[in-house]
């Protein structure tokens, strides 16, 4: 398996319209990096393609973008990508980060079972994000948003950057928590909101596999 990063970014609706934008922080840090990076936009995320890219390139690092369930990850307009009991074994011995919900809560694990190089960091439970309905079109301007998915970010760009699937999970952690304590701090009608969804994700948020996998 090659040095390289998979990323997925099937917008079509407001939720995967954000996590695509957010992802440029993971892309460029590829770029930095002189990782390759694949990036399948929009209608490229299907199952077929999506499955021949992965297998033709052979790249180690997959990060997924998408809606979930416990038993699949989502493409484009919500048509199933990775589903257990299909094709989960393409995550096998790959490093994985899915930023879909509930997906580690059964897919991980299975997709994990007889693993022995790969890991998979994701929710068992819903990932939760607030945004400002204001910038809904327009994510750079919106500050609400990068409460939860910079944190989120953390867990690739460390992989990315060598570390082991274990401080990278780790670091992502102690990224929301930070972010819960700043929001905290304000203590404005909104702030127990966010910090409630920011613990959502924080207790949600767990690695499977080998915790000493890197790239």
């Amino acid at each position: 398996m090659k040095k390289g990063l998979i990323i997925t970014l099937p917008r079509h609706d407001v939720v995967t319209e954000y996590l695509a934008y957010f992802s440029k922080q993971i892309i460029d840090e590829a770029e930095n990096n002189n990782l390759p990076c694949k990036q399948l936009k929009d209608k490229e995320v299907k199952k077929d393609n999506f499955e021949k890219i992965v297998k033709n390139i052979g790249y180690k690092l997959l990060v997924l973008n998408g809606h979930g369930t416990t038993q699949a990850i989502y493409g484009y307009a919500n048509q199933p990508l990775v589903e257990e009991g299909t094709n989960e074994e393409i995550l096998t011995e790959r490093i994985t980060y899915a930023r879909a919900c509930d997906s580690a809560f059964s897919l991980g694990k299975v997709a994990m079972k007889n693993n022995k190089e790969g890991c998979f960091i994701g929710y068992e439970l819903p990932f939760q994000f607030y945004c400002d309905i204001t910038w809904e079109g327009n994510p750079g301007k919106d500050k609400v948003a990068p409460i939860f998915l910079e944190p989120s970010n953390t867990a690739p760009t460390a992989i990315i950057k060598g570390k082991t699937a274990e401080e990278a999970h780790s670091a992502s952690k102690r990224a929301i928590l930070k972010n819960m304590n700043k929001v905290l701090r304000k203590a404005d009608p909104e702030s127990l909101a966010i910090a409630e969804a920011l613990w959502n994700n924080y207790e949600g948020q767990v690695l499977l596999g080998n915790l000493s996998a890197t790239l």
